[in-house]
């Protein structure tokens, strides 16, 4: 991996709004309780920068393992309704303990959970990035976590390190700092391998970096290192900076001054307009729009918006306003947007003259499939 001190401390150094993400490992101590001294060390580091004109958001798990620990149950289940269910039990117990360890030092906290449907719709991702505006005016730390006891697997983020870079995008953080079970991101699993190296900076996360990532299997928590990077590429692509570091002893003010402490993980320059940003942070497309090389080429190389004379076909059923994902005739991805039209409609236009567009669909018609206002494209290799 590439070196470069010289990013991270400027990328540090400007850095004012942080997301801080701990997993159920780092927060419970043997499954008992939470650990009072390692939380305790966190929330002063919080404090004192707050006081300095920072603000923090914190994404904890943890709901789930308090109701198997209230309950007395060592293995996760894996049927829905009973995840469900402690999450409910466990979600009050959660919250008591960060108000009780934030009002001992003078900070108010706020509750917020989320579904994947707040990114899908861009109202609702407008309405929760408006609350958690108005929670920083009243000077207070919002506390997230996915609302486990309604989430179906539609609805769910998969696990709490992608709502964490998803907290990041919401907000428009400077810095996403991942808390885990190792000093940051090695070589090899460090727990299997002793000749394990530690990476102190990573330029790019890319496939084969993935490909090569083990994990430490565990009965409690869902987010393993690999689910740290997936996360931590999301964020970075998004323009936010992030560091993976040790959580059983979460060194934040080391960090926030500037000492190489964790992994380093440079963000990517991003995209100005946060529509855009929203665009392509949201993963999960509702179809396919497969376009011509002329069409390619015209949306990779020059910036255009996709016109109908383009496309080839489309794939999966999708209605007018979703965000779907433009491929080229290998089947790559190279962008994605807010299509104006169906699928269904699609079919009738594809591959038509622009002029011909009206006498097919009507008087209510859009030059453009999609507007390249409503589309992000992604940088060949």
């Amino acid at each position: 991996m590439e070196i470069n001190e010289t990013d991270r401390s400027i990328y540090i150094a400007n850095a004012r709004k942080i997301v801080l993400k701990l997993g159920t490992k780092v927060l419970l101590s043997h499954y008992k309780d939470v650990n009072t001294k390692r939380i305790n060390q966190l929330i002063q580091d919080v404090v004192y920068f707050k006081q300095k004109g920072y603000t923090f958001s914190i994404v904890t798990s943890g709901a789930i393992g308090f109701g198997m620990n209230l309950l007395g149950i060592e293995k996760r289940p894996t049927a829905l309704k009973k995840i469900q269910a402690l999450a409910s039990i466990g979600q009050s117990l959660l919250m008591e303990k960060w108000t009780t360890f934030f009002h001992e030092n003078g900070v108010r906290v706020g509750q917020i959970l989320l579904t994947y449907d707040i990114i899908e719709n861009r109202k609702r991702f407008l309405y929760a990035r408006d609350c958690f505006n108005a929670l920083f005016e009243y000077d207070a730390v919002p506390i997230v976590n996915e609302n486990d006891s309604v989430a179906v697997d539609e609805l769910k983020f998969g696990d709490n390190d992608t709502l964490s870079a998803l907290t990041a995008n919401l907000i428009d953080a400077d810095l996403l700092v991942l808390f885990t079970d190792t000093d940051g991101v090695f070589t090899k699993n460090p727990y299997k391998h002793r000749d394990a190296e530690y990476i102190k900076y990573i330029k790019e996360i890319n496939d084969e970096f993935l490909r090569v990532t083990e994990d430490k299997e565990d009965e409690l928590s869902t987010g393993g290192m690999k689910s740290k990077l997936m996360a931590a590429r999301l964020a970075a692509e998004s323009g936010t900076s992030v560091v993976i570091t040790n959580g059983y002893n979460p060194k934040l003010r080391a960090i926030l001054e500037g000492k190489e402490i964790g992994t380093f993980i440079k963000p990517k320059p991003t995209y100005t307009k946060k529509r855009k940003r929203w665009i392509f942070f949201n993963q999960r497309i509702k179809g396919k729009i497969i376009v011509d090389r002329g069409a390619e080429e015209a949306l990779v190389r020059h910036s255009k918006s996709l016109l109908p004379g383009g496309v080839v076909r489309t794939e999966k059923d999708f209605y007018e306003g979703s965000i779907v994902g433009i491929f080229n005739i290998d089947n790559k991805m190279i962008g994605k947007g807010i299509t104006y039209y169906s699928s269904k409609d699609i079919a009738e236009i594809k591959g038509k003259k622009t002029s011909q567009i009206r006498s097919i669909m009507g008087k209510d018609y859009y030059d453009e499939i999609i507007h390249r206002d409503n589309m992000v494209i992604f940088l060949r290799d």
